[in-house]
């Protein structure tokens, strides 16, 4: 199979750009309100189960892992309103639960595989995000309001180093962790779109059709996410205002790569 039949990632951008620009309040809105679940989730077992001991944190952790699963057969709906709009198909929110009406377990366990994986991964960006939090706590410029002097500039300028240092720590340790966990589950990306395409298949048979399909394919699924390295930059220098289409345009491009990957596929093998 040669290289040169994929579509390249400016053709998949572009094609992705027009297509988000068709399509964007459907397609942010569907993934505004995955992510509105998944947050509120997430906060509601912190205000259930605070991890403030070492037990109540690992009953946290478990729990949150639990959510995050569950919120995979969210991950379908958003899947199927991609496609739709992709497809020039006509696509509603409703759409975004669709995986309660698929083999919802199955899902599941497509979703705890995945999880899994990327829990693993960043475990070591969590135990230096309770560091960091208790590092920023211990510096007394963030306690002014409960201090009595004021900082000269020899410790201002010690404790700007402390910060800076753990800072910058802190944010290689998430970069290594996040490039570490993308590049672990890269052979499932098709997972959740293959959940549609192929209903009669169990979850361990799409799982290893990932790897099928994904072999010689992960190269370039890697560069095209590192394509949006500046656009997330980006939207650093504007408060995040700038995601609200760049996470569409995004995953518009990922859908376009796999109907772009499988299309090759099948008319290699004769579909």
């Amino acid at each position: 199979m040669q290289q040169s039949q994929y579509k390249s990632n400016f053709e998949l951008k572009f094609l992705a750009r027009v297509q988000t620009g068709q399509h964007m309040g459907i397609l942010a809105g569907s993934l505004l309100l995955k992510l509105l679940i998944s947050f509120l989730s997430v906060n509601l077992i912190t205000a259930l189960i605070p991890a403030r001991t070492t037990t109540g944190y690992i009953v946290n952790y478990i729990m949150t892992v639990l959510v995050q699963i569950a919120v995979s057969v969210l991950s379908v709906g958003t899947s199927l309103i991609f496609l739709k709009s992709a497809c020039s198909m006509q696509a509603v929110l409703g759409d975004l639960f669709c995986g309660f009406q698929q083999n919802t377990v199955k899902i599941l366990k497509i979703g705890a595989v995945i999880t899994i994986i990327n829990s693993i991964c960043m475990i070591p960006l969590d135990i230096a995000s309770v560091q960091y939090s208790d590092m920023i706590n211990s510096i007394p410029l963030f306690q002014l309001s409960r201090s009595d002097y004021l900082l000269d500039n020899h410790e201002l300028l010690a404790t700007y180093n402390v910060f800076y240092s753990a800072s910058m720590k802190f944010y290689l340790i998430m970069l290594v962790c996040t490039v570490v966990s993308t590049i672990l589950t890269l052979p499932f990306f098709p997972a959740f779109f293959m959940v549609l395409d192929f209903p009669n298949l169990s979850a361990s048979e799409i799982l290893k059709k990932c790897f099928e399909v994904m072999h010689g394919n992960k190269l370039r699924l890697f560069m095209l996410y590192l394509s949006f390295v500046p656009s997330f930059l980006l939207s650093i220098f504007t408060c995040g205002i700038t995601l609200i289409w760049v996470l569409p345009y995004m995953s518009m491009a990922e859908t376009n790569f796999y109907l772009d990957m499988m299309s090759i596929r099948n008319k290699s093998v004769g579909y």
